[in-house]
C-alpha cells in the first residue's frame, strides 16, 4: 500500500474536473491505497450533494484555508498569488508524508512545490493552459506570462505519468511539453455519472433545447438567447452554476429574455438530469472546448447534441452535428426540426453512439486510471529492489 496525495486546489467549484478527481480517489481507494486530499475550501456535505455520493471513507482532507486568503490585486497578481500559495504549501510539506502526488486539476506552477518529496508524480491534464495562453497572447501578455511559464516548465520533466481528457488535449500537451522529456500521455476520457444514461425515445420528450455551462460571460449564453428568438416554436433553457461574483452580470443578462427562453441557475444534479432526459436537443456553445463534460452528459442522456467543430467533443459527436458559425448552427437546427421525421438521422446513429460513448462510464475510467497507475508503481518497486 502506498500513500497518494491528491492535489486539487479549487474543490469549491464543482464541475467535470472535480468529478475526475472524485473518481480517481475512488479508483485508488478501491485498490486499498492510502489517499489524502489537498485543497482550499472543502464542504463535505456540499461535496456529497454535488457528486451524488460521499467522499470515500478514510480520506484525510488537508485544507489550506479559503481561496480568498491567497488572492492578490494587480500588478503582477498571478505572481503574488503563486507566492502566497507556495508559502502555504511549503508550510504544509514540512510535516507531510506521501509516496505519490496526483494532480487532478490543470497543472499550475505552484503545485510543483510538492514534487520533490514524492517518489513519483502523476497528473491529469485537462489542458496545458499556461503555454497555450502564452503562445496566443499579444506581446504585453506574453511578457507578463513568460516567467510563470518558465517556473512551470522547470518541473514538467518530473512528471512520471500523465493522463489527458481527449486526443485534442494530448496533442497540445505533447506540442508544449514533449521537449521536457514527458512520457506520452494516456487518454482517459472524463466519466459521465451513471444516472445521466438514458434510452428514452426522443419522440416522447419535450421540444426543448438545452445548454449547460457556468453563468459567466465567457460561456456565451447570449447565443442561446439569439436561437430562442430565431425558433419561437421551441423551448430554450440555460442551466449553470451561478456564483455571487457574477450576480450583477446575471441580472443584467436576465432582462428582456424571449418568452421561450428560461434561465435555471444552480440546479441540483437530479434536476439537471431530469431536464436533459426530457429534452430533445443540446447545443454546446463554446469553441475549442478541451473536452466538455456537459455535451457528453447530454449524449449519454440521449439528446441530439450539437458541438462546435473544434476541441475534444468532436471525438464523439458525428460531423453533421458539429457547427462552424452561428448561422451554421441555426441552419442545422432548422434542418433538424423542419423535416417530417426530424430525429431519423440521429436515431440511425444512436446505437453506434451509445457504444462509442460507453468508454465514458465511471467504471471504465476508474479501471484505466488504476491500470496505468499500478503499472507505474510496479516499475517503481522494481527500480528500488
Amino acid at each position: 500500500m502506498a500513500k497518494f496525495l491528491i492535489v486539487h486546489p479549487n474543490l469549491d467549484i464543482y464541475g467535470g474536473g472535480e468529478r475526475v478527481c472524485h473518481h480517481i480517489i475512488k479508483a485508488l481507494v478501491a485498490h486499498n491505497q492510502q489517499v489524502e486530499l489537498l485543497a482550499f475550501d472543502f464542504n463535505e456535505t456540499l461535496y456529497g450533494e454535488i457528486m451524488g455520493e460521499k467522499l470515500p471513507s478514510g480520506i484525510t482532507v488537508h485544507t489550506l484555508g479559503k481561496r480568498e486568503i491567497v488572492e492578490a490585486d494587480p500588478p503582477l497578481s498571478v505572481y503574488k498569488r503563486r507566492q502566497n500559495i507556495t508559502r502555504l504549501l511549503k508550510k504544509y510539506k514540512t510535516t507531510a508524508q506521501y509516496d505519490y502526488t496526483f494532480s487532478t486539476q490543470t497543472l499550475s506552477a505552484f503545485e510543483t512545490t510538492l514534487f520533490d518529496k514524492a517518489d513519483k508524480n502523476i497528473a491529469y491534464v485537462h489542458f496545458p493552459e499556461i503555454p497555450y495562453d502564452y503562445e496566443h497572447s499579444k506581446r504585453n501578455k506574453r511578457m507578463y506570462l513568460w516567467l510563470y511559464k518558465k517556473l512551470l516548465e522547470r518541473h514538467i520533466g518530473e512528471l512520471d505519468l500523465l493522463f489527458c481528457n481527449s486526443n485534442y488535449t494530448k496533442a497540445m500537451t505533447q506540442k508544449y511539453w514533449k521537449r521536457f522529456g514527458i512520457n506520452e500521455p494516456i487518454i482517459a476520457y472524463p466519466p459521465v455519472e451513471t444516472p445521466f444514461w438514458s434510452d428514452k425515445p426522443l419522440e416522447k420528450r419535450s421540444n426543448c433545447v438545452v445548454y449547460v455551462a457556468r453563468f459567466v460571460p465567457q460561456k456565451r449564453h447570449e447565443i442561446l438567447k439569439q436561437l430562442a428568438t430565431a425558433f419561437p416554436q421551441l423551448e430554450f433553457i440555460s442551466i449553470g452554476l451561478l456564483r455571487d461574483t457574477e450576480q450583477a452580470w446575471f441580472e443584467d443578462f436576465s432582462k428582456t429574455l424571449p418568452a421561450n427562453y428560461t434561465l435555471k441557475p444552480n440546479l441540483s444534479e437530479k434536476e439537471l438530469i431530469a431536464t436533459l432526459q426530457n429534452s430533445t436537443i443540446y447545443v454546446h456553445l463554446m469553441e475549442g472546448e478541451h473536452f466538455g463534460i456537459a455535451p457528453m452528459e447530454a449524449l449519454a442522456s440521449g439528446c441530439v447534441t450539437f458541438v462546435h467543430n473544434s476541441g475534444g467533443s468532436g471525438e464523439f459527436v458525428p460531423p453533421e452535428f458539429r457547427w462552424e458559425s452561428f448561422e451554421d448552427l441555426k441552419m442545422k437546427i432548422a434542418k433538424l426540426v423542419d423535416t417530417p421525421n426530424p430525429y431519423a438521422s440521429w436515431n440511425k446513429q444512436r446505437e453506434m453512439l451509445q457504444e462509442k460513448i460507453s468508454v465514458l462510464r465511471p467504471e471504465k475510467f476508474e479501471e484505466q486510471i488504476w491500470s496505468h497507475t499500478e503499472s507505474l508503481m510496479r516499475t517503481d518497486r522494481k527500480i528500488s529492489e
